[in-house]
């Protein structure tokens, strides 16, 4: 951005330069319309150098929020997939079984309460016994839980929005961009662990813009943007259901 104000500031001194060069041996009558002409060079070449500093700016205001669109996507995604690995045990890539269960399936409301109760067994083994105030022998510590009703996974997690229907979609100014939606199973030891990823490609986001922006920011490396290639959630390779982008478009964990 700096050479850029450097090209401008030279350019319109060369300019600048020229003009008045020109007033000491151009022929009267021809001075004004050279003038005319050179200040409008000037203008349009200051013009131009202009835009090509906010081409970049503006590309990652639009890019960042199509970014959270996606990313809010995700954790619709995320969201979904967890509660489907709660009562079926594994992840699916198949959105019409996401959409039946989100339309059919309830989430069970579990009330769960620590408490202690006497250790039968470790006071027998010690001959021990706990008097009547509740002092003495041993005691241990459980949860004691209780069902106390169900609601429907449609209400809990979407609030009366269908946007659930086109859950593996981004759409936002005319651009309409397929989420990919993989599930399986990986080996650790004796266990197969059930994992999932939902990957969408930055560049089909940013079909409508400046190629050369495109292809540079498939490239970014950096603590505050998306890194590579892809928005990434969960991994095919190992257990994690984090994303790749940073905190400040949501939570990644």
């Amino acid at each position: 951005m700096i050479k850029l104000v450097i090209i401008v500031v030279v350019l319109a001194l060369a300019i600048f330069g020229i003009v008045k060069l020109l007033d000491k041996n151009t022929n009267t009558k021809l001075k004004p319309i050279i003038s005319i002409v050179l200040w409008a060079v000037t203008l349009l070449f200051g013009y131009l150098i202009y835009e090509s500093i906010q081409d970049p700016i503006r590309f990652d205001k639009l890019k960042e929020k199509r970014f959270q669109v996606a990313v809010n996507k995700m954790l619709d995604i995320k969201a979904v997939q967890q509660a489907y690995k709660s009562i079926n045990g594994k992840y699916t890539d198949n959105l019409d079984s996401l959409i039946t269960f989100i339309e059919n399936e309830k989430f069970t409301i579990i009330e769960r309460k620590d408490t202690s109760i006497i250790d039968v067994e470790k006071n027998r083994a010690f001959g021990l016994t706990v008097q009547a105030n509740g002092t003495g022998g041993y005691f241990k510590d459980i949860v004691v839980t209780k069902e106390l009703g169900k609601v429907s996974i449609k209400d809990s997690l979407f609030k009366g929005s269908d946007r659930y229907k086109r859950l593996n979609v981004v759409k936002i100014d005319n651009i309409e961009a397929k989420i990919d939606l993989k599930s399986g199973f990986i080996k650790r030891e004796d266990l197969k662990i059930p994992v999932f990823e939902a990957k969408l490609e930055k560049s089909k986001l940013l079909t409508d813009q400046d190629q050369s922006l495109v292809a540079k920011e498939k490239k970014v490396v950096s603590v505050d943007g998306i890194n590579g290639e892809y928005i990434l959630l969960g991994s095919m390779e190992e257990v994690s259901l984090s994303g790749n982008w940073p905190k400040k478009y949501g939570n990644n964990e």
